[in-house]
């Protein structure tokens, strides 16, 4: 049986073992002003109002369990929430469940050395190979730190959203002769790329500038 918020309801809590005993420390001056302040926040997903509620419940006098119910949390997960603010205040709070799912930030200079050393010959950086991978494109930025350090996939999706792909990153050829660039050989950046980028690059600051308000 499940509680209204997807907790585990009372057709559990009598198998459930109780909890070790938690007491709730004194808040600081600056966490009695952000409850307050997040209690009074009507924009504050439902979620997260529970907890911060829980809180109130219980610097006011009530223990965890009767908290819970009036927070409209189970008591395993209030119990859970007062251990996490007593080590950590409300950091924890609004921190994502799954911290690994949502894309890091990268600034717009960051992308544009990614897709730019993307679309670079490899050879003309000093490293002895004609062609990038996913693989090798990531280990060159990264050690240069032209970018945060992202896994392998996340430079594929950065990549991807940019429309460039492992198989449209250029094979670069290269020749003695001089006359090589101008015969076509050489490949440089098309303006389609260049495009993309500015866009993207436009795209990343503007979210960027978003999320900073």
């Amino acid at each position: 049986m499940l509680s209204r918020d997807g907790e585990p309801g009372e057709g559990r809590r009598k198998t459930m073992a109780r909890p070790a005993s938690v007491r709730l420390r004194p808040l600081t001056r600056g966490e009695r002003a952000a409850l307050a302040a997040k209690l009074r926040q009507a924009s504050l997903p439902a979620r997260l109002h529970r907890r911060y509620r829980l809180i109130s419940e219980v610097r006011e006098g009530r223990s965890v369990p009767q908290a819970a119910s009036r927070a409209g949390l189970h008591p395993q997960n209030a119990y859970l929430w007062v251990r996490r603010f007593n080590e950590s205040g409300f950091q924890s709070f609004e921190r994502p469940n799954n911290p690994r799912g949502p894309v890091p930030i990268i600034t717009a200079r960051q992308l544009q050395d990614l897709l730019g050393t993307a679309l670079s010959s490899p050879e003309t950086l000093g490293l002895p190979f004609t062609t990038w991978s996913v693989r090798t494109l990531t280990a060159y930025c990264r050690k240069k730190k032209l970018i945060p350090p992202f896994s392998d996939e996340w430079v594929r999706r950065l990549l991807r959203k940019a429309g460039l792909s492992a198989q449209r990153i250029r094979t670069w050829k290269h020749s003695d002769d001089p006359a090589f660039a101008k015969k076509g050989g050489a490949s440089a950046p098309s303006s389609a790329a260049a495009r993309r980028d500015r866009r993207w690059s436009a795209s990343t600051s503007g979210a960027r500038s978003s999320a900073g308000r």
